[in-house]
């Protein structure tokens, strides 16, 4: 299959590359049908592109330090939706944002789960008010990320 995409121009994806959300993210429920890129720049940071949707690509993070005390339940119901095993633990990414002063955050209330040995995901809402939509990352991001990233770019949140 063959998409154009605003952010990274024709991109060849086989059909074993996809991956498909049980429903879309919060505010683009229609848009199921996704590819995980590993961004060239910048390790640990990964695009989830759309290819419903073309102009919609979320940059992605695990969770890492500074984060130690985060925590996704995964209910039994959106386990089963992932055909997870008993065992299996998802692979969890943070959707990431830039603010106005250019200090990278993460949505914590809004994790991207997967199951990307059955190119299964979802995003979850987590109804603990103790995590932010915004949370910030630190220090103001790195000229390399601001450039991957895209320094005039408003990346896509769910909020």
């Amino acid at each position: 299959m063959n998409v154009m995409t605003s952010r990274f121009g024709p991109l060849e994806v086989e059909e074993n590359d996809i991956v498909r959300l049980t429903e879309g993210p919060v505010g683009f429920r229609s848009s199921t049908r996704f590819v995980l890129l590993a961004d060239q720049q910048v390790e640990g940071l990964y695009w989830l592109q759309s290819l419903d949707t073309p102009d919609l690509a979320f940059a992605l993070v695990p969770p890492g330090e500074g984060l130690d005390n985060y925590h996704v339940d995964v209910r039994s119901g959106d386990r089963a939706a992932l055909a997870l095993e008993d065992a299996q633990e998802p692979d969890i990414f943070l959707i990431l944002n830039r603010n106005e002063a250019g200090v990278l955050t993460v949505n914590l209330q809004g994790p991207m789960v997967f199951n990307l040995s059955k190119r299964l995901g979802r995003q979850m809402v987590l109804t603990s008010s103790r995590h932010s939509v915004r949370h910030p990352l630190g220090e103001p991001a790195s000229e390399e990320m601001l450039i991957s990233i895209g320094i005039g770019d408003v990346l896509r949140v769910s909020a």
